[in-house]
């Protein structure tokens, strides 16, 4: 079968490759657009790297306040250094997501080459180097990227403890860390840590001198993140979002996660989260995921039992929030490579003969011509697509509107609420030392960043005729200037346009102004 055994690190350097361009080509403009919670993420870790404190002042914080949602701090650590390579930008930001997505890949030859062999493991590093789902997750700058990529070292950790007990230790300290990485970690890890060692309770028992000093190092790390998320700030983000507490709703929003519309043919419905016309995972792995998991129940090891633990317990802490959300679930993207990985090796060495080269030949022509499209959309026409949800060219207004002489600069609420903070400070490249001082707090109002400052037009009695406002104005509406045009209008204030950058589908979404009372 390709002959896979003979030239196996060949064959794993081109699969990295492919995985890292395909994470990091054009990542500094596809997506086309940086949403609040990237710049969010890539301000801490510049304010980390020339102060030693975040965004609001804290030193060295484990949890990152954020827009009040309180963030693990692991991958804005991560991003400190390539912040310092390449500076506060869109790719500075985004390489951090690209190394880790490719890393991932990496790990995942390595696991299912040890749960099966190595034409698993080199098929199921393929498929996860091109998977939709975590191609595009591995090209913004959110913090679920490094969930899968921890769990996956974790569990490779256990399995390699069956050779070497010592390793338990190692991988339990894993497993504890990969719950810093994402707010869903904190319910799925410790579920698949019960099941993990219901499985091999023997295995555990065996080794119980490893065992125990594992429970203890597992414990010691996990504690405090299980006091913090019962305080209010670790609560923070589960208030924000609504923790369901009906029944069937959480139930129907289990089994959402299993149905071939999020799956293969809408994915998430956040136009963030996924590319128009494709969902996270290729519809020709419909046939290979069902072969799949059949033919595992076949398998006599036990590690089977781990694959169909993670596909259970995937969907349950996104469930307690909402249907199809591939942010919260995006831990399941190895094991689903590794299921297709496991069911191509089945389907090869089913055929004898010119068969297997003809059916080999077939599922590497599918498997091709699948990527082709996938990147032919996400080149050529994600750029288009849903410009305004990540925010394009308000970077380019910030930017702009810092470089003028005026001494004041009003930016409307309207631009995307009042969230949209952290983009001037982003943009501008404050200087943390000098953005500390504000003490700028979205939970408390206080969004005033000296020369800059965030208001709510509606909300002021007069407007500063001596200031350049940065307003919202939607090609795409009825109102030729928005709504911000139609309450200047309405306080008896005429608008001096000054400047406005057109997106790739020529809409102008953000524009500069002065203004000056009607006579």
């Amino acid at each position: 079968m390709l002959k896979l055994e003979k030239h196996p690190s060949l064959y794993l350097i081109i699969i990295l490759i492919l995985s890292f361009l395909l994470r990091i080509i054009f990542l500094g403009t596809i997506p086309n657009g940086f949403f609040t919670d990237e710049a969010s993420n890539a301000y801490d870790a510049y304010s980390i790297l020339h102060t030693l404190k975040d965004q609001y002042g804290e030193f060295l914080p484990w949890y990152f306040k954020s827009a009040n949602d309180y963030r693990e701090g692991l991958y804005m650590y991560l991003m400190v250094p390539f912040v310092k390579i390449f500076g506060l930008n869109t790719f500075g930001a985004r390489i951090t997501s690209a190394v880790i997505g490719t890393l991932t890949v990496f790990i995942v030859y390595h696991l299912a080459k040890e749960i099966f062999n190595q034409r698993v493991g080199l098929l199921s590093a393929l498929f996860l180097a091109i998977l939709p789902w975590h191609i595009h997750f591995s090209r913004i700058t959110f913090r679920v990227i490094l969930l899968p990529c921890l769990f996956c070292l974790s569990l490779f950790l256990f399995f390699k403890s069956f050779k070497h007990p010592k390793w338990l230790i190692f991988s339990s300290v894993l497993f504890s860390i990969s719950i810093y990485t994402y707010n869903s970690a904190r319910v799925f890890i410790p579920l698949f840590l019960l099941g993990l060692a219901a499985i091999y309770w023997e295995h555990l028992w065996k080794h119980r001198y490893y065992t125990f000093w594992a429970l203890i190092v597992f414990s010691l790390l996990f504690i405090p993140q299980l006091i913090y998320q019962l305080s209010p700030e670790g609560m923070a983000r589960a208030n924000t979002v609504g923790i369901q507490t009906d029944f069937n709703k959480i139930v129907s929003d289990y089994f959402s996660y299993f149905s071939p519309k999020f799956l293969f043919f809408e994915g998430d419905p956040s136009p963030r989260h996924k590319i128009n016309n494709v969902a996270g995972l290729y519809s020709f792995q419909i046939p290979l995921l069902l072969l799949g998991l059949l033919l595992l129940l076949k398998e006599k090891t036990s590690s089977k039992w781990v694959l169909y633990l993670w596909l259970i317990l995937y969907p349950i802490p996104a469930a307690f929030i909402s249907p199809e959300s591939a942010v919260r679930t995006l831990a399941v993207t190895p094991l689903f490579a590794i299921i297709s990985g496991y069911a191509v090796t089945q389907i090869i060495e089913f055929f004898k003969g010119i068969w297997k080269q003809i059916v080999t030949f077939l599922l590497a022509a599918v498997i091709f011509a699948n990527l082709l499209i996938y990147s032919q959309r996400y080149i050529f026409e994600y750029p288009y697509w849903h410009t305004d949800v990540w925010l394009s060219t308000l970077g380019e207004t910030i930017s702009y509107a810092d470089q003028t002489s005026n001494e004041c600069i009003i930016y409307s609420s309207n631009v995307y609420g009042t969230y949209a903070y952290i983009m001037i400070p982003f943009f501008t490249q404050m200087p943390p030392s000098q953005y500390h001082q504000f003490g700028v707090d979205i939970a408390e109002s206080k969004l005033d960043m000296g020369r800059w400052k965030i208001q709510d037009l509606e909300q002021l009695e007069t407007l500063n005729t001596d200031c350049l406002y940065v307003l919202y104005g939607d090609g795409n509406t009825d109102i030729p200037l928005g709504k911000d045009g139609e309450i200047l209008e309405r306080k008896g204030y005429r608008e001096k346009f000054i400047h406005s950058f057109k997106d790739i589908n020529n809409v102008q979404y953000y524009r500069l102004v002065e203004i000056e009372k009607k006579s």
